[in-house]
């Protein structure tokens, strides 16, 4: 539908037309109410008829707007009037770089200046966690004045299903479903393999596309083509670029960028836009013996990690070296970023303890992924799994290097589980002493201090022996992340309330413990995991920032006010523990897992989660959300909420009227489930001074009945409610031993399920048709037995809080950063099926000592989850990274000076 010059679409008034896409088209237009030009596309029908990708998109452009750089075109905001849907975005006027090609091959100089912008937005928005997906010379646009402008980043994703034209220069972005692979996004001559073959999309196939649009510049002809749309994919998949047509003038270091950002193997590729961004900036000093930057810089460690790509560049690095071991006084380090994507089928487990640690000197990085150990040297390509640290049934945690780097201590289950030793090259792993999954670790000459939450800090030999406590604790306390402090005198670790939630690490304590008198000392509140660094700072996390603070060692006072250093570190998951998923090496390089920069006190999200991990968050406001529950019907969903001062029960309608009413009132009312009628919610209490079970109509009618009458000191936890309406599993927990119960309505009488015991806490429930019972003893596994008990018992999985579908064939359990699914057959006999893991997304996991925080909806697709505040839809994102900043004491120092 053409609009007419005049036309008002709420405070934007149609101008002129600019053109047409695939987007749909475009019009310079102007803005009312700020008085200034703006650029508008009026998207395709299919956004306002279809009501999920309208929202969709929605969603998006809101992501989007928040992109703030100068080589990024804007997005003002959306319009829609009249069932017509606009996007406003800033005007950029110039000429596309498609045009100023189609003049010819752009000078060297004019073309790196060009592709160093490109790179400089591509970064910005890569650390949004954004994807171009559409980079191609007519989405550049190049100002009077030198400026260039990248346009229509993200917008990709939400194109029309089917192309329009078989032009592979000017066809409209592609966008061709593939069965359980995503998307081929990406117009043709500029997509990436994995885009061409159907596979998941990340950052790296925007690198592939920078490559294609510098090498056009350079040489006035695409890297692929074909006649037609087909003929160019397969160019993209099995050719390649005619390298002969890159001009004599093109300098080896771009030649090399061009021939890695090409590499059709995304392994093999740069894995992050950085790296040739850093190398256009400094490349041609790095490769020319007769540089100055050649002999004042030392490479640094990701260098070192890439394979030789021409003579020139190696002979530059022997130069650098010589001249390097020649100079008198070194000069300052360059900082260099640069990400760790961990492999294709790689996930980090046990993230409630620590997931990575770097050497000492700062070479080696280990993480827990798929539960074992992995290293990786900073000088190659690939991590290695730790042949040793395998096959332990909960898997391994909390990997720290010795002093020397040649060894690695780490807890492994299942529980009690022991502190381990082992070779970082692998081997066999000697076991140091019993644990229980420790609360953070350090190693401090031959010694290794750990914490163990309420039980306090403990000391042992690196050689093996007996744990000596040095740290005691009182009731309701919980001691997190113990460190040695230089001198070895005094342990510098975090103290919490005695409830472990994201809230209460945000607002606990870090300490300084003498180790000779015992004197404790308060050095700074409100924050949690504090490390102390060589450069005399103290670095801590509050929600998803790390902050660094000047520490004065003699005093063991901190100095001045905190400054972040990190926006946006993961934390421990569910706020199970204090643990900061960041460490720092001697030397001064830092590495940290990325994760959302949200604080616990904005409360998080009830959302829906399909299996792809895609997560659409409920209209309900933001709040400290817990153990959502689907009523049988899937028309409403019980959840509860806990500030650490009031505890209470929700209704919310996902049937159309999208409303949330409070149930519960007075008391702590936690742990909904409903029976199976649908008629009430049943939850814990202390309304009458013990942790007793009581129910109450879901319409919030009548008042709530008591049920469980709790022996002195014990708690029940109300679990699964039986199909048949007459009888509900619950636990019965003491201290830190609990047991699982059956309860008949109609007896009012409980009895013990079986042998069904452990050392912790246990979630259970009914299958279905209430023959069977899977349950999860602590972090031991996920077993079925039949129901009544007869003895047999199956295990189906590892991991924590199983629970079935509503058609009784699979059961899920969330292992340790993952989420499983395991199909199930009762009849004629049980069996199973191995574990199948599934998209998690950010949804919050609650640990070993806590109820489930994931239900399924009734059609099995869909599960109801608790999110964070700001979650976006990420099942699309890249693979699992970490973050490298070498050198990264240069800028603590320089951003929070000690004097």
């Amino acid at each position: 539908m053409a609009l007419q010059p005049g036309a008002r679409f709420g405070v934007y008034e149609i101008v002129a037309p600019l053109g047409a896409g695939g987007m749909g088209e475009v019009y310079r237009a102007r803005d009312s109410r700020l008085g200034r030009d703006a650029a508008v596309k009026v998207l395709p029908d299919l956004f306002v008829a279809d009501a999920d990708r309208a929202a969709r998109f929605q969603r998006e452009a809101q992501l989007l707007a928040a992109l703030n750089h100068p080589n990024i075109a804007g997005i003002y905001g959306l319009e829609e009037h009249d069932g017509i849907r606009l996007l406003a975005m800033e005007l950029v006027e110039g000429e596309s770089l498609a045009e100023r090609i189609a003049a010819g091959p752009l000078p060297l100089d004019e073309a790196l200046a060009i592709a160093r912008q490109i790179g400089q937005a591509l970064e910005a928005a890569h650390d949004k966690g954004i994807i171009h997906r559409d980079l191609k010379p007519a989405n550049v646009m190049l100002t009077a004045d030198g400026q260039v402008k990248v346009l229509d980043f993200g917008l990709a994703k939400m194109l029309e299903k089917d192309p329009t034209e078989s032009s592979s220069s000017l066809s409209p972005t592609l966008s061709i479903h593939a069965t359980h692979a995503g998307m081929i996004l990406g117009t043709a001559a500029y997509m990436s393999p994995e885009q061409a073959r159907g596979k998941t999309v990340d950052k790296r196939s925007d690198v592939w596309a920078f490559g294609c649009v510098l090498f056009e510049m350079l040489t006035g002809k695409r890297a692929f083509e074909g006649e037609d749309v087909t003929d160019t994919i397969a160019a993209v998949v099995r050719g390649e670029p005619d390298w002969r047509a890159l001009p004599a003038s093109v300098p080896p270091h771009v030649r090399a960028i061009l021939t890695r950002c090409l590499e059709k193997d995304r392994r093999q590729r740069f894995s992050d836009i950085s790296v040739p961004l850093f190398l256009l900036n400094q490349g041609a000093g790095l490769v020319s013996p007769a540089s100055p930057a050649s002999v004042a810089t030392r490479p640094p460690l990701w260098r070192r990690s890439l394979p030789a790509v021409s003579a020139a560049v190696l002979a530059a690095a022997v130069t650098s070296a010589v001249a390097w071991s020649l100079r008198p006084v070194p000069p300052t380090s360059i900082v260099t970023r640069f990400p760790i994507t961990l492999g294709d089928s790689q996930s980090f487990t046990n993230t409630g303890r620590h997931v990575l640690a770097i050497s000492h000197d700062g070479t080696r990085i280990v993480y827990n992924a798929n539960v074992r150990l992995w290293v990786r040297s900073l000088a190659e390509l690939e991590a290695r799994p730790i042949v040793g640290t395998e096959g332990a049934p909960t898997g391994v945690t909390s990997p720290i290097f010795s002093p020397d780097g040649r060894s690695l201590v780490y807890w492994a289950g299942p529980m009690p589980g022991s502190l381990k030793r082992i070779a970082v090259t692998g081997g066999a792993a000697s076991t140091i002493c019993p644990a229980d999954n420790p609360w953070g670790m350090d190693w401090h000459d031959d010694e290794i201090v750990f914490g163990e939450g309420a039980k306090g800090i403990f000391r042992v030999s690196a050689n093996g022996g007996t744990p000596e406590a040095i740290v005691t604790v009182k009731a309701g306390e919980l001691a997190y992340g113990p460190q040695l402090l230089p001198g070895g005198d005094a342990v510098l670790f975090t103290l919490a309330p005695g409830i472990a939630t994201p809230d209460a690490w945000d607002k606990a304590q870090v300490v300084v413990q003498s180790l000779r008198t015992g004197e404790r000392k308060v050095v700074l509140s409100n924050g949690a995991d504090a490390r102390y660094l060589p450069t005399g700072h103290l670095m801590y996390a509050v929600g998803g920032v790390a902050f660094a603070v000047r520490f004065d060692l003699r005093r063991r006072a901190v100095v001045g006010g905190p400054v972040p250093v990190i926006e946006g570190v993961s934390r421990a998951s569910g706020g199970s523990t204090g643990a900061a998923q960041f460490s720092v090496a001697e030397n001064g390089s830092l590495v940290y897992v990325p994760g959302p920069v949200v604080t616990s006190t904005t409360g998080n999200h009830v959302a829906l989660m399909d299996r792809e991990g895609h997560v659409e968050t409920l209209k309900m406001p933001e709040a400290p959300y817990e153990y959502p529950r689907v009523s049988p019907d899937g028309t409403l969903i019980a959840v509860g909420t806990d500030d650490g001062k009031a505890a209470d029960i929700w209704i919310y309608d996902v049937s159309g009227a999208n409303s949330r009413r409070q149930l519960t009132f007075g008391g702590r009312n936690r742990v909904p489930v409903w029976t199976s009628d649908g008629e009430r919610v049943a939850f814990q209490s202390d309304r009458e001074g013990d942790q007793a079970i009581f129910w109450q109509r879901a319409d919030g009618s009548g008042t709530a009945e008591r049920i469980t009458k709790p022996a002195a000191g014990v708690a029940h936890v109300p679990q699964s409610w039986a199909s048949d309406g007459k009888k509900f599993l619950f636990t019965a927990a003491k201290g830190n031993d609990s047991t699982l119960w059956t309860y008949s309505l109609p007896d009012k009488q409980a009895t013990r399920y079986g042998d069904v015991a452990t050392a912790g806490f246990i979630t259970a429930t009914f299958s279905p048709d209430g023959r069977w019972v899977a349950y999860g003893p602590n972090i031991d596994g996920v077993f079925v037995q039949p129901f009544p008990a007869t003895g047999a018992k199956y295990q189906v999985a590892n991991g924590l809080h199983p629970f079935w579908s509503a058609d009784g064939t699979e059961i899920f359990s969330v292992p340790r950063g993952r989420f499983h699914a395991v199909k199930i057959t009762t009849r004629p006999t049980f069996g199973f099926a191995p574990p199948v893991e599934l998209p998690r997304n950010r949804s919050i996991e609650r640990g070993p000592a806590f109820e489930r925080n994931i239900d399924a909806m009734p059609d099995g697709k869909r599960f109801v989850v608790i999110v964070p505040a700001g979650t976006t839809d990420t099942a699309g994102a890249a693979a699992p990274q970490i973050q490298v900043v070498e050198h990264w004491f240069e800028e603590l120092k320089a951003r929070v000076p000690v004097k």
